[in-house]
Formats: C-alpha cells, structure tokens, sequence
C-alpha cells in the first residue's frame, strides 16, 4: 500500500497538461516480442524507440501522426528517460534488473508495463498489469518509486552565482583567494576552465585542489586561489565558457487515434549549451616604506656614547599584502661597534615576533621577519631597535653613517639612511680664584657719651589753616619769653 501511496503520487504530479507543441511524426511498427503469454511490439517514432502506453488497446499499425510534447518534469518524461533504450538506463535501471529481466526483449516489456502503468495515473487496476504475476506487480510499483527519486533529467541550463570576483587576502591559509562561488545547474553538466599557472581551483566542501584544466558540476561549490605574490594587480578573465551538456531530452506522446493505443518516445536534441565567463581581480602590488632614526633629536654624541637606532616599516596599500619581508641594516662608518644582542623586532603592539630569524655579520644585521605584512590600515607594522658603542675617538668632529634596505617577493626595494655627528667632549670649567682676605678694621674711639636728648613729640597738623595758627602761637610765645627776659635782668 505504501508503494502504491508513493507510485500515485508520483504519478498524478507526472499526468499534466502536455505542451501544445503539436508536429507529424512518423510512427513504424517492428517486431514481436512476448511476456508472460502476452506480447507488445517493438515502435520507432522518427527512427526512435517508442513505447505502447495502453496494452488493453489495439496496437497501431505504421504511418504518420500527431503527437505532443511533454515537459521535461513530467514523470512519464523523466521515465522515458531511465527506462530500456533512455540514456539513464545503463547506470540506475538495469544494474538492479533480475531473473532475466536484464535481456534486452524482457527489460523493454517491464519498461513498456512501467511506461503504461504510469500513463494510467498509477492506477491499481492500470492496464500495465495485465499478464503480470503478483511479484512483476510489485517491481513495477517499486521501479516506477524508484524513478521518480533518480536525478531529474539533465538540462543544459548552468551558471555562476558570482562572476566578477575579488581577491582577498586569507591570512589563515597563507594566500590570497575569492569568494565563494556556487555553479548553478544539473549535477551531470558541469563548466571547464583553463587556469594559468599558479592559479588553482579549490573545493570549498572538500578543500580538493584542482590546476590547469579544471571542471565544475552543477552544485558544486568553490573558489580560486593563489600565491600572496601571484598576479598582484592584475585581472584574470576566463573568456566564454561552455557548458558540457550539449542535449536536452525530449519526450514526445504520439496520439494514433481509431481506437489504437497512444504512443511514447524520447529522444537527445542537440542544443547550443549555456556559457557563463569568470574573472578575477587580483590583490593589489604592496609598497613598502622604511624610517630610520636614532635616538637623540640633535643627532650629536660623543665616544663612549651608546647610540639606540630604530627602524619601522609599514607596507602602504590597503588590501595588498607584502610576502617575505627581509631588513639588512649596516653601518658604513668604521669605529662603532654593533651590540648584536640588543637587536629585536617587534610588531605593531609592540611584542616581539619570536619568529623572525636574525643573523649578524660584522658591523652588518639581517632580519628575516614573519611571511605576511599587511597595510598599516590593517594595524600591521615592524619595529626594529639596536644599540651601537663609539669606541674610537678617531670620529671625533665627523659623521656616522648606517643605511637599511627593506626586500620582499612582490614589492618594490626601499631603503633609508640615518647620520649623526661625533663631538669633542666638553671641557671643564676653570675654578675661580679665592677672594684675598679683608684686613680686619682697626677699632674706633670710644665717643663721649652724649646726653640723650629726648625727641620732640611731633605735633600732627590738620590743614592749612591750622599751621597758620600754630606759627602765630609759636611766635608770641617767643614774644612773651624774651620779655620775660628783659623784665627778670632789670630786676636784678
């Protein structure tokens, strides 16, 4: 029963209305051939193999016809497809036919019962059954389930879900690759590609890596990859690309009208396939730029000074990325001496990268520092800093020279230079002369003692007016005492 729910289903989704796409064909009877005690007969409809689809019919005898074309989703089309002399057949029908039912004249009698039974809508009492055992029933059910869960019938229709792509840079994997793209169309067709040299083509399910010549089925999801160093700048276009399905199934129902049995055949037609194009823009070029500078803003030191250079390098391109940045440091003046132990680089947090490789050669430092350098708006920079000694005096009043070249796979050389000056140590100052003692003053004479006057206490005056008063006071008191004088000296 559940068979029976599953074949009707399919069935009533597969008896559609079929296109009115009506032509004459001609239709031609071939030979008998018998089944269980009955018999069918072989049809050729435009010289391919075609099918009674109502055994309780008489047959139709050879001539021409109308006939109908059904859609592509129909299942009697899809059928027609998977069932003995349809494309679909060698690969998913026959390698599970038994008892015999593999023979040639035996598979197209089960095709012929599964093709009626599925034109009489899956019926229980389809006319496909007649002359069938119970068992044969069943393997009718059973196939005509089976064929409705087979892949749809291939279509030459494909296509990409992006193709215009940009390249980015995935620091995870170490490359530069695109988006993800999806191919669009039936499993069984696919789109081949001819990539260059150091371009592969990557499963984005898998992470199978295809080169050179490259195909992609319907379904399948991928993206293109490449060296850091590959391409930069560039564009990579595929041109127009084909599909690999040229031919499209075509199922054609011939109505032979008079009380005989309609007919079904299908054929491959030749198509012209769909075409799709990629291309790809590459990351960009990297710049790289290097700034020297030592430690003291005047740039004036003296021997025995330590001198504390530092060098930063950014790589300048948004989006680029620098690969295998390698720094070469020398001084080119004589009389200084490297502390080789004092080099460290440092990222743009300012932690040191444990692996970068130095190396140093006399006065001279390489660094090998990590694969990748991003642009400064990525937050990504190198920090270098070391210490030198002055030891001769030989470079007093002259110049100490050092230069730093920065080198990678795909940027351009850059380089800077930093000088500063050795000075003549300063003197010391000259003490000064300690001062002559002072002759110790000779002491002075004792003076009489004078008799101490007591001050007059000051007489605090108003205004103007009032001193005018005061002086007259002041001189009849004067007036009055020389009298007096006068007066007492008589007396005597």
């Amino acid at each position: 029963m559940v068979c029976l729910g599953m074949a009707l289903g399919w069935c009533l989704s597969g008896i559609g209305e079929m296109e009115a796409k009506a032509e004459e064909v001609q239709l031609v009877k071939g030979e008998k051939v018998q089944y269980m005690g009955y018999e069918t007969h072989y049809y050729y409809v435009n010289g391919n193999l075609a099918y009674c689809l109502e055994p309780d019919m008489r047959s139709p005898g050879s001539g021409s016809y109308p006939s109908e074309e059904l859609g592509s989703d129909e299942l009697l089309a899809k059928a027609m497809y998977y069932v003995y002399g349809g494309p679909g057949f060698e690969a998913y029908m026959k390698p599970t036919l038994t008892g015999g039912w593999d023979q040639n004249d035996r598979s197209y009698c089960l095709s012929h019962c599964i093709l009626s039974y599925i034109y009489d809508g899956c019926s229980q009492n389809s006319a496909g059954f007649i002359g069938l055992n119970e068992d044969l029933k069943k393997a009718v059910v059973q196939y005509t389930n089976a064929i409705g869960s087979w892949p749809a019938i291939p279509k030459t229709d494909i296509s990409l879900s992006a193709d215009s792509l940009k390249a980015f840079f995935d620091k995870e994997k170490g490359c530069q690759r695109t988006e993800v793209v999806t191919c669009t169309g039936d499993p069984s067709n696919s789109l081949i590609f001819s990539l260059p040299e150091g371009v592969a083509l990557v499963d984005a399910g898998t992470g199978r890596e295809q080169t050179g010549r490259v195909e992609v089925y319907g379904q399948e999801r991928f993206y293109l990859a490449a060296d850091v160093a590959w391409g930069n700048g560039t564009f990579w276009e595929s041109g127009p690309i084909q599909g690999t399905i040229d031919k499209t199934w075509r199922t054609l129902v011939v109505k032979t009208g008079g009380g005989s049995q309609d007919m079904g055949s299908g054929h491959l037609v030749t198509v012209e396939p769909s075409t799709v194009s990629l291309n790809v823009k590459w990351i960009p070029q990297p710049e790289v730029f290097v700034d020297k500078y030592a430690d003291k803003e005047s740039k004036l030191y003296q021997v025995g000074d330590v001198i504390t250079y530092t060098v930063d390098v950014t790589q300048q391109i948004q989006d680029a990325v620098a690969k295998n940045v390698i720094l070469t440091d020398t001084i080119l003046t004589e009389g200084v001496k490297l502390q080789k132990d004092s080099i460290v680089l440092l990222d743009a947090e300012h932690h040191v990268v444990s692996e970068a490789k130095i190396s140093v050669t006399g006065n001279s430092y390489t660094i090998h520092t990590a694969d990748f350098l991003q642009s400064v708006e990525a937050g990504e920079k190198y920090t270098v800093e070391y210490q030198v000694v002055i030891v001769d005096e030989e470079l007093i009043g002259k110049e100490i020279e050092n230069q730093v070249v920065v080198r990678s796979d795909n940027a351009p050389e850059a380089e800077d230079e930093e000088k500063v000056k050795v000075e003549k140590p300063k003197e010391p100052e000259k003490p000064q002369k300690p001062e002559e003692p002072q002759k110790p003053e000779e002491p002075q004479k004792p003076q009489e003692q004078q008799p101490r006057q007591e001050k007059a206490e000051s007489i605090k005056t108003g205004d103007g007016a009032n001193l005018i008063v005061l002086m007259l006071f002041v001189i009849l008191s004067c007036t009055a005492i020389i009298t007096c004088v006068k007066i007492t000296s008589k007396t005597k």
